[in-house]
């Protein structure tokens, strides 16, 4: 058996035409509906779009890692490179210079010249890598514009302002003590 449409037409209450007429509509039909659900997909497109955004947003992030991570780099072998050019070799001697660190009391065998050196602030002492480093007082501040950090041990030169009522003005006291 044909379909109704066929039997339609073989008792003659319908003509070809209408038949063909019929049939487009019909097809028309079903792929409007077939174009309805795949331009209602908003769901699927939502969803897409919200996985697109997450995966940016990540990426900005590890990115962003990325970036923060070199920088931690570039600035360890900057100051490496300073502390490497800049390092006095000629400061051992048979004094003890006492110094914390890490709240620990750590010494540092030097001569006369440098203790006073390192009391008076013209030189300080710098840490990388647990290995200590002593500079003059202009790469320690470019050591400092890095990171505060790396300065150890760093005594600002103060301005000495004598006060005029001062009885004592006239005898200065010593920094440098040694016991």
């Amino acid at each position: 058996m044909g379909s109704l449409q066929d039997q339609l037409l073989k008792a003659g209450l319908t003509t070809s035409h209408k038949a063909k007429v019929a049939k487009t509509e019909k097809r028309k039909q079903q792929k409007k509906k077939k174009k309805g659900a795949t331009s209602n997909p908003s769901d699927l497109q939502k969803h897409i779009e919200q996985t697109k955004l997450e995966q940016q947003k990540k990426a900005d992030e590890l990115n962003q890692a990325r970036l923060e991570e070199q920088k931690q780099r570039e600035q360890v072998a900057r100051v490496k490179q300073i502390l490497e050019h800049h390092n006095q070799e000629e400061i051992r001697g048979d004094r003890t210079f006492n110094f914390t660190y890490q709240n620990k009391v750590k010494e540092l065998e030097v001569n006369e010249k440098t203790q006073k050196a390192l009391a008076g602030g013209r030189l300080a002492i710098c840490v990388l890598e647990g290995q200590f480093f002593v500079l003059e007082d202009e790469p320690a501040r470019k050591v400092a514009e890095v990171s505060e950090d790396y300065i150890v041990f760093h005594v600002e030169p103060e301005d000495k302002q004598k006060d005029e009522d001062d009885p004592y003005a006239d005898f200065e006291v010593p920094d440098d003590l040694i016991w």
